[in-house]
């Protein structure tokens, strides 16, 4: 069947505006945010590695857990002439011990423009650092205004996350709690159905505190409680607009706390 000119034009007109409604909605907004700062992320530690690398040649014996603070020691450390009330500033207590290691390093000894190029890397490091901090910002009002409820019982970081793993907030309303508990271990659920292995407790919402730090075998029973509330929390924000967070987080952690009590009396 073949449409005429004025039917065919009509059909499109329609097929755009729904295009562009779809694109345009805050879902999209806040499913490029997550994105936007996992591959930060994964940008800066890249860099970050190499940065490590770099400027190990130049003093190996240089090591902080804290990557804040290996860019900052690279920024403001001079093996030529050490500055410790620079070092101080930066590093505290450790920095007799670095003014130490400096003075006997085996380190290779690096031109001012190979220091300068290293330098240059470890700004732009800080750089996306700052980037990702202010799109996670922006990410956590973005989820604050589009699922309030997921974001007070969740935490809009965690919310966010959940949301652009479902693929839109209108999505996840219509899963099952089932799924909300496993949304980020798809790997391991298609393994379980494959092979016949484990299935997965928990994919996203390990990621919330109460989950991450419980006991190991209290850690699924919380994430079906958490899983549940977040269920009706989804629906909420994506169908009626009320907000009904707050007693929903009351009943999770007081759940949550008969959970982790049972787990106690049977040690």
């Amino acid at each position: 069947m073949q449409l005429n000119p004025k039917s065919r034009e009509e059909f499109f007109k329609k097929a755009r505006k729904k295009v562009s409604i779809a694109i345009s909605s805050r879902d999209n907004i806040l499913i490029q945010c997550v994105g936007a700062v996992d591959e930060l992320n994964k940008s800066s530690n890249l860099l970050f590695e190499r940065l490590t690398e770099w400027y190990g040649m130049h003093f190996p014996e240089f090591k902080t857990s804290e990557p804040a603070k290996y860019v900052q020691g690279v920024l403001i450390m001079d093996m030529e002439n050490p500055n410790l009330a620079e070092l101080e500033k930066a590093f505290g207590p450790q920095a007799p011990t670095i003014m130490g290691r400096m003075k006997v390093s085996v380190g290779t000894k690096l031109s001012p423009e190979d220091l300068a190029r290293i330098r240059l890397l470890a700004k732009e490091i800080q750089s996306l650092w700052s980037l990702r901090d202010e799109i996670e910002a922006y990410e956590a009002k973005v989820a604050q205004e589009l699922c309030p409820n997921l974001s007070h019982i969740a935490g809009p970081e965690l919310a966010a996350k959940l949301v652009a793993q479902a693929g839109g907030l209108q999505r996840m309303s219509t899963f099952p709690s089932s799924t909300i508990q496993v949304l980020g271990a798809e790997k391991a659920l298609f393994k379980h159905l494959k092979s016949g292995s484990k299935p997965p407790k928990h994919g996203l919402i390990f990621q919330h505190a109460m989950i991450g730090k419980s006991p190991k075998k209290a850690r699924g029973k919380l994430s079906r409680a958490l899983a549940a509330k977040l269920t009706i929390a989804s629906k909420a924000d994506a169908i009626s607009h009320n907000f009904i967070a707050g007693p929903l987080k009351e009943k999770f952690e007081a759940q949550a706390k008969r959970i982790l009590e049972r787990e106690e009396r049977k040690k």
